[in-house]
């Protein structure tokens, strides 16, 4: 079969062909190379390499009757497609006997078909407005469709008047004033509605200029304008019936398009569901939760059918995620077991911790869980059987046991003073903590602590946020509301400033530091006499050694410690301090413990007599001071006047 020029075929066609907007690209006319200079022998020259032809560059070759009988396969966007391909192919299937190819194809679309063809487009241009993604005007990928105004427009063409007007003013009026105000009547018009606050019709402006220059030249022949204007008005109605069609067999397509991913998802998530099943996961996936959870993952919940390519992909991803809600479950259980094994162990020994006196410092039920003797019972299998019997025998050395815990918490403080890591190995003396120079410091409050207290400080018990816990895989921590004090000490530090302090004071009573104990500075009983915070009216500021060392630390915080910052008080002023102090009234904070429920809640007198009537009424015992007693306590200081010390 003899080809002729697709050039001529063009020429010879181009009255004929229908019209579809499709883009063009802009093409550059080549430039001539000048002939260049030959290069030296041994230079090697680079040599671009010659550009493939595409894919489709045999089809043409294919007899016509072969190649319409596979084009009448096909659908109309296909076609449409093809025909963009290359300039042999646009021109084979827009020719004007290819319509027969088109109506085939229109044949093929599945349902719901779309309306009718109107009369004013052939089968290639309706296809293009049913099926192309592009912008009539620019080109560019869009998808606003006019079906009224048989366009579509990117967003930027919309606001250019030279392609779309706005038709809001004007084309409501009775009685327009010119052609232009005419014309916008008439011409066919779409509803477009950029927000949800509000739109407007709008028209192609060039049909908009199409309708007003034959209005124009009407009115120049003087000829009557009302047939053009019924006819104006007909085409008008018809396309707004037509885009109403196409309008409702777009929501069908969307809705169906919408209902089928629906139902690839629903089925990857089943497929996916019946391979985890085979991997041996339906236990975890019974979960509702889990089930939930694991649906919810970007790799299950994609609208996408399930390949054996895609789940070699994802699978990875999903038993791990799987594991890790295993092993999150088992978790739990686990500590279900033990927390029903910690209730057992701490119900049976109550009435032994009860025995010990708070001034022995007891343990918490969270320190004797985590004794080795007794987490060896705890941390049994979790399939055998653990009763109250079980641990009786332990319990029977229960005393050892607290004198072991105490010991071995007093080293792990020996090791924080700054004498200990001089030491090495070498112990030091557990009488170091009694002096009256050695404080600890709490991460949670900055008041200094000394010991005993220091053991049994509530903040080194209770559970905080983050829990000082993290990141230890120890399942039996998080069974615990009040930590072990052999996990809570990790916030503890030697308070270097409260140390400081106190050796100064210590030093105005001219006692050694490195031998005064607490007790014997207690006894002392002096006064000291803050230099910094004399008062021209109000006198001196006197107080016990606790409270110049609060004193020193908040209201002189930064400032250079000094030994001429205090001064110790004489007999005769120590004498009028006291008596100063008995006038202040001041209420203690909640110190006392009932001995009786054996619970750390703290009372103030008034509050421990009503807990006496009302849980102990016709009972008979005295309330215990709680080891955890605060230094901020009455009497504070107080001012003295040298009238007071004058009128002993």
């Amino acid at each position: 079969m003899l080809r002729r020029s697709a050039r001529h075929k063009v020429e010879e066609n181009s009255n004929n062909s229908p019209h579809v907007d499709i883009p063009k690209t802009q093409t550059t006319r080549k430039r001539i190379k000048k002939a260049q200079a030959a290069e030296p022998v041994d230079e090697p020259s680079e040599t671009k390499p010659k550009r493939k032809r595409g894919k489709l560059r045999f089809i043409t070759e294919v007899p016509l009757d072969v190649l319409f009988e596979i084009f009448g396969q096909l659908l109309p966007a296909d076609i449409l497609n093809v025909s963009r391909a290359s300039k042999v192919l646009r021109d084979m299937l827009l020719r004007k006997s290819s319509a027969f190819l088109w109506k085939q194809t229109f044949l093929n679309v599945p349902s719901p078909a779309p309306p009718p063809r109107p009369d004013d487009m052939n089968e290639a241009q309706y296809a293009n407005l049913l099926w192309s993604k592009y912008c009539f005007f620019c080109g560019v990928s869009t998808p606003l469709v006019f079906w009224a105004c048989r366009v579509r427009a990117c967003q930027d063409c919309i606001h250019l008047p030279a392609r779309i007007t706005s038709l809001n003013h004007g084309w409501y009026s009775d009685q327009p004033a010119n052609s232009l105000e005419l014309a916008k009547t008439l011409v066919p018009r779409s509803w477009h509605s950029p927000s949800r606050r509000g739109g407007g019709f709008v028209g192609v402006t060039r049909d908009l200029e199409a309708i007003q220059r034959r209005l124009d030249e009407l009115a120049e022949t003087k000829s009557d304008t009302q047939l053009f204007v019924q006819q104006c008005q007909d085409t008008k109605n018809a396309r707004s019936r037509h885009a109403a069609l196409c309008e409702r067999w777009q929501k069908t397509l969307k809705h169906n398009r919408q209902q089928e991913l629906r139902n690839a998802g629903e089925g990857r998530k089943k497929a996916i569901l019946a391979k985890m099943g085979e991997l041996g996961w339906t236990d975890e996936l019974s979960d509702y939760r889990t089930e939930k959870a694991f649906l919810a993952l970007p790799a299950v919940r994609q609208n996408k059918e399930l390949t054996n390519r895609v789940w070699a992909n994802i699978e990875p991803e999903l038993v791990a995620f799987l594991t890790e809600i295993r092993k999150q479950r088992l978790d739990k259980e686990r500590v279900d077991v033990l927390r029903r094994r910690v209730s057992i162990l701490t119900s049976a020994a109550a009435i032994d911790l009860f025995a010990i006196p708070l001034s022995d410092v007891r343990p918490y039920d969270s320190d004797l869980c985590v004794m080795p003797e007794y987490r060896a019972v705890l941390e049994r299998p979790s399939d055998v059987e653990v009763t109250k019997e079980d641990f009786m025998d332990l319990l029977a050395n229960l005393s050892e046991q607290t004198d072991q815990w105490r010991k071995s918490n007093i080293n792990l403080l020996l090791d924080l003073l700054p004498s200990g890591s001089k030491k090495g190995k070498k112990r030091l003396d557990p009488h170091l903590l009694d002096l009256c120079n050695v404080f600890f410091r709490c991460h949670s409050c900055r008041e200094p602590i000394s010991y005993p207290r220091i053991l049994t400080h509530a903040c080194l018990n209770n559970r905080r946020t983050p829990d000082i816990t993290e990141g230890e895989d120890d399942l039996l921590l998080g069974v615990f509301t009040a930590v072990p004090w052999t996990h809570g000490h990790k916030d503890i530090t030697f308070d270097t400033e409260a140390s400081d302090i106190s050796g100064m004071l210590i030093k105005l009573c001219g006692r050694d530091p490195k031998t005064l104990t607490t007790r014997e500075m207690d006894e002392l009983d002096s006064r000291f006499e803050c230099l910094r915070c004399v008062h021209s009216t109000q006198g001196k500021l006197v107080m016990k050694w606790r409270i110049a060392l609060l004193h020193e630390l908040e209201d002189h915080y930064g400032e250079t410690l000094k030994a001429t910052s205090y001064r110790l008080l004489d007999s005769d002023e120590v004498i009028a301090a006291k008596a100063r102090e008995a006038q202040v009234k001041r209420r203690p904070p909640a110190s006392l413990l009932c001995p009786k429920c054996g619970n750390w809640t703290t009372y103030s007198e008034p509050q421990m007599r009503d807990h006496m009537m009302s849980k102990h009424k016709g009972e008979s015992f005295e309330p215990t001071v709680t080891p955890d007693l605060t230094i901020r306590f009455p009497p504070l200081a107080v001012r003295l006047k040298s009238s007071d010390v004058s009128s002993l």
